[in-house]
């Protein structure tokens, strides 16, 4: 009976843990898809509508939730005084941790044809990091789910 328990709360355990990565992927994998939609969203405004960042990226990252929403929220806050994320997502390495963080505290210290070059090189510097993470979410990512139920599956049946 006891072994039933401890092969039970093993699978739990596992299957948690092989969760727990795949949805580690997932988000990362969101981010930087949101990040290039909100470079493409503010290179719209900015050329088309004219419209001041701060209320491009209030408007952008009203009601989202995730990480890069949470960057933006913080960078474009009317209280904050020094304009730097203080965001501690765990998504990012320190390499994209500090271009993100340079992409933000660039915002809005150009002219606007200087602004839209500088999105534009940012769009490349992030889309091979989103094509990448895309790639590992489906490969690593879903493969890392499945691996944690079967071997939750395969502890179980040993215990018991």
């Amino acid at each position: 009976m006891y072994s039933l328990i401890a092969g039970a709360a093993l699978f739990v355990c596992c299957a948690y843990i092989g969760l727990g990565v795949s949805d580690w992927y997932k988000k990362r994998r969101l981010f930087f898809d949101a990040l290039i939609d909100y470079l493409d969203a503010l290179e719209r405004g900015i050329k088309y509508a004219k419209t001041p960042l701060p209320k491009l990226t209030r408007d952008f990252a009203a009601d989202k939730k995730g990480d890069l929403f949470v960057m933006l929220r913080e960078q474009f806050a009317e209280d904050t005084a020094d304009g730097k994320s203080k965001s501690k997502t765990l998504l990012l390495t320190s390499y994209e941790k500090k271009a993100v963080s340079d992409m933000l505290a660039s915002l809005g210290k150009y002219d606007t044809d200087t602004q839209l070059a500088e999105l534009g090189r940012y769009r490349a510097l992030f889309e091979p990091i989103r094509a990448a993470s895309a790639k590992k979410y489906d490969t690593t990512g879903k493969l890392a789910a499945k691996l944690g139920v079967l071997a939750g599956i395969a502890v179980m049946l040993t215990l018991a």
